[in-house]
């Protein structure tokens, strides 16, 4: 249920009436062209962008509209300290090196295999290198994009608030457990980890990624040591040498955390994508050949990458996927036709009629009734055009020539243009390297001799006022591989995510389907070259969704912390590939695929679709998919005493077990011990029943040890239970608990805010820090923390609730005791669909049974007992004497509020009789 592309009267109806060009604009297209026509053989290898940027050709004009700041237009790339720009020269690279140097440039990176340079040149050198008959081309070195995105949309269709209620009752039914993941390492783990139903598919069957090697495609591994050394990567994260990208940037690290909280056994492999789209290539073979990924993971789109044929890129994705990998790439941000954000328009070529045709017999392109300009809603950039000629890097064949035209708001002046040449040994790529201002209007012309063919032009990060679908497109849509959407991790409401429509994609993420017309050998496929032919291959993509907008160590700043976008989705779904492989080691490359599709959740409309392909990637029914065999995984799951553990006393212990995994646990016996000094165990050892999947299970003969006198009350018993056991799974597994000696005292020492407001900083990436000072010596029992308020109200700008904001979902608490451990209190409760105003008077206590994450705006504001969403108990045995903080974030901007009034109550042990 693909919506349709380039189908004439069924594209979209337009918003805009122009039917010609003004003879002002009409007469500058006109001189373009004619100095298009003149350039000499030298000139006609260089891309125009570098010819304009030599002879200053739109100074003028874009100095004029520079003057105001909202319509400005700014290059994406800019010149080196010297003057001189990145260019890619398409020539051989032994004949190149020396003559680039003594003009003053300098070579940053080769592919004899590809035979391109990419070097630092004068803009005043390159005619005389374009002269040199190895040089067949010019142009400003390919660029580069991640799929960051730096913050959510809210979703625009319309969705109830009793269905996004039903949403949440649904998750919570489906997964209640405690937050960590059963292998969680480090110091942030990804909420995809739970939103994909990783948590139980661990324990259910063992799976950890074990023996599977996972390789990760991005812009550099920087912070790669601060996050190993956190133990949120492995020790053995491995980056191939030279290949550990650009300073700055760090996007891959992220995705590597990623893969480690998913699939914490699995060994990882870095390299970079940003050196170039040959070396990328070769980068992506490398992890497969040399380094043997099993799965392979990126987030990196090269503006150059044919829609409509497989290039260089799509060639190393093909190879390796024949070779058994499973790939997974990013499906882009380019926004989709059903939100209503896509910045992409994609059909055949439509000349305007006779108004539209320029005195050199150039065509203006019809976007539909006549329009021969898109208008574009939202800034963003680069603008690309491709059309449907063959031509990839390596072989550049175009021979039809398209130009592009980027025109102010009333189609008076051009203001930017690509017009390069394709004379039969050209890219089908037209790239205009700004970001463009919303107002301003896309045009496109054909060459009076060029033949019809599909074309498709994008703006990134923005939007058209004419768009369509297929905004993905390139090497996340070869055949074989993964194209992977993006879904909040928010939509699962701290559970798991749920099926059907109240899940949706994100706003920017890019939907399909892609047609492609021709082969890695530019030879058609199925005939026709154009939508109206029928010919091609159509390809639905993207394959499946997965999670953004989670928790990384990355710095706030660096906007992967969180981390949005499809290029944080591409690395969960590929983690959970590697759960399959890891649960399954004999698995075919085919059987794996087919395991992860039919492992998915249906979301958007029903069945495969446009924008999230199958749906949402889990692990427990991929897994299951897959054949896998379920494990035996036993947890503590209550301790019963005959009393309460005192100094100078002896106690008896029953462990009640639980089974979490798949298979049942037979022959079951258990061993006691402590390593705390004054701790005796006189029972250590019995026997269980089998326990179950899903069961429990108890000792019956308890377990007996005395504690010393000397030990003191409030001290935290260490013990171990060492279980063996027959079944798949982990032999012997080794539980640890503790036990406080004494009992929680009825009377807490309480601290009451009485400061001022504290405004929470609004979505700057800040936070505001309240500290306080509380006494007391002994171990900490309990806490309790509380939103006070003297008149509970959700009226906006409230001034008597505990804490005022107009949008909770934005907010987030967290308390930090004086021995610097952290717990969060309020993590974003339901995001952007939380509009609810006003904490007041709310208590969050353990003991409830009621998370604060699971309420619901109409709750607001929130009075009652909730349980925190960690627990606090994290603070016992600590002293409660000392500075504790209160820290307060407001995660989007717009909505703001403060911190108004809170206490703390702390609760110590006492151990009389």
């Amino acid at each position: 249920m693909f919506p349709l592309v380039g189908c004439g009267s069924d594209e979209p109806a337009p918003t805009q009436d122009e039917a010609d060009l003004p003879a002002s604009a009409a007469a500058q297209i006109e001189a373009l062209l004619a100095e298009k026509a003149a350039r000499t053989p030298a000139q006609q290898k260089i891309s125009s962008a570098l010819l304009y940027e030599h002879n200053h050709r739109f100074d003028a004009v874009q100095n004029i509209i520079s003057k105001d700041p909202d319509k400005r237009i700014t290059p994406l790339a800019e010149p080196d300290a010297r003057g001189r720009v990145l260019v890619d020269i398409q020539g051989d690279p032994s004949a190149l090196r020396n003559e680039i140097i003594s003009r003053g440039g300098d070579v940053v990176g080769n592919s004899t295999a590809h035979q391109s340079v990419r070097a630092w040149v004068g803009l005043d050198r390159l005619e005389d290198l374009a002269g040199m008959g190895s040089v067949r081309s010019i142009r400003p070195a390919f660029q580069a994009t991640t799929d960051r995105a730096d913050e959510p949309g809210t979703h625009r269709r319309a969705v109830t608030r009793n269905e996004r209620v039903a949403a949440v009752q649904r998750a919570q039914e489906a997964w209640s457990a405690p937050v960590a993941s059963a292998a969680a390492t480090g110091s942030q783990v990804s909420q995809g980890v739970r939103a994909h139903g990783v948590e139980r598919a661990q324990k259910y069957y063992n799976a950890y990624g074990n023996g599977v090697t996972v390789g990760v495609l991005s812009d550099s591994d920087d912070f790669k040591e601060q996050s190993i050394a956190s133990g949120d990567l492995p020790a053995g994260t491995i980056t191939v040498p030279g290949q550990d990208g650009r300073p700055g940037g760090g996007e891959g690290t992220a995705m590597m955390e990623i893969v480690h909280d998913m699939a914490p056994g699995a060994n990882l492999v870095f390299a970079s994508a940003f050196n170039g789209p040959e070396q990328f290539a070769d980068n992506i073979r490398a992890l497969r050949f040399t380094y043997h990924a099993d799965v392979i993971v990126d987030d990196v789109f090269y503006y150059f990458e044919s829609p409509y044929a497989d290039d260089i890129i799509a060639q190393a994705v093909q190879d390796v996927v024949a070779d058994g990998a499973q790939y997974f790439s990013s499906a882009g941000n380019s926004g989709n036709y059903s939100d209503g954000t896509s910045g992409t328009w994609e059909g055949d070529f439509k000349g305007a009629g006779t108004l539209a045709t320029l005195p050199s017999g150039y065509t203006v392109h019809n976007f539909g009734n006549k329009v021969i300009s898109d208008r574009i809603e939202k800034r963003g950039g680069p603008i690309i055009l491709h059309w449907s000629d063959p031509g990839t890097l390596a072989a550049p064949e175009s021979s039809n020539d398209y130009d592009l035209f980027v025109l102010d708001a009333d189609l008076r002046n051009v203001v930017a243009a690509s017009t390069d040449l394709q004379d039969g040994a050209g890219l089908p790529f037209e790239y205009l390297g700004f970001t463009i201002p919303a107002g301003f209007r896309v045009v496109i012309a054909k060459h009076p001799n060029a033949e019809t063919r599909a074309i498709r032009t994008v703006i990134f990060n923005g939007e058209l006022g004419i768009a369509t679908a297929g905004s993905t497109s390139g090497h996340n849509s070869v055949t074989g591989g993964f194209g992977v959407a993006a879904v909040n991790s928010a939509e699962a409401y701290g559970g798991e995510f749920v099926e059907g429509p109240t899940t949706p994609v994100e706003l920017f993420s890019s939907d399909g389907p892609r047609r492609v017309f021709y082969d890695r050998n530019n030879q058609p496929i199925h005939g026709g070259v154009t939508f109206a032919s029928g010919g091609g291959e159509l390809r639905n993509k993207p394959d499946i969704a997965a999670a953004d907008g989670v928790s990384t160590t990355l710095p706030p700043g660096s906007g992967l912390n969180p981390f949005f976008g499809t290029s944080a989705a591409a690395p969960h779904a590929g983690a959970i590939a590697a759960l399959v492989k890891g649960a399954v080691p004999t698995i075919s490359a085919t059987q794996l695929r087919n395991a992860m599709l039919q492992g998915t959740l249906d979301i958007e409309a029903a069945g495969n679709d446009a924008d999230s392909g199958r749906g949402i990637a889990m692990a427990m029914q991929s897994l299951k998919k897959a054949n896998a065999a379920p494990a035996v995984f036993l947890e503590t799951n209550a301790l019963t005493l005959t009393g309460p553990v005192l100094p100078g006393a002896s106690d008896t212990l029953r462990v009640q077990l639980i089974n979490n995994g798949g298979a049942k646990a037979t022959a079951v016996t258990a061993t006691l011990a402590s390593t705390t000094p004054g701790v005796t165990v006189t029972q250590a050892t019995s026997s269980y029943p089998a326990v179950a999947a899903g069961a429990t299970a108890t000792n019956p003969t308890a377990y007996a040890f005395t504690v010393s006198p000397t030990v003191a009350c409030g001290a935290q018993l260490a013990f171990t239970l060492t279980l063996n056991y027959t079944g798949l799974g982990v032999h012997p597994t080794v539980l640890t608990f503790t036990l406080p000696t004494g009992q929680v005292s009825p009377f807490p020492t309480t601290f009451t805010y009485g400061g001022a407001p504290v405004a929470i900083p609004d979505g700057d990436g800040t936070s505001a820090s309240i500290p306080f000072a509380m006494t007391g010596s002994g171990a900490i029992a309990k806490v309790v923390f509380h939103l006070d308020g003297s008149a509970c109200t959700s009226d906006p700008g409230a001034t008597t609730v505990g804490l005022d904001h107009s949008w909770v979902g934005d907010v987030s608490l967290a308390l930090t005791s004086p021995a610097g451990t952290t717990v969060p209190l309020i993590q974003n409760v339901l995001g952007g669909n939380n509009d609810g105003n006003n904490f007041c008077q709310t208590v969050l206590d353990d003991a409830s049974g009621f998370s604060i994450q699971n309420v619901t705006p109409e709750m607001a504001p929130f009075t009652g007992v909730f349980a925190p969403a960690a627990p606090q108990s994290s603070f016992a045995g600590q002293s409660a004497g000392g500075t504790w903080t209160l820290t307060a974030s407001d995660a989007v901007p717009t909505d703001s509020g403060s911190v108004r009034a809170f206490g703390v109550d702390v609760y110590s042990y006492t151990c009389a009789p």
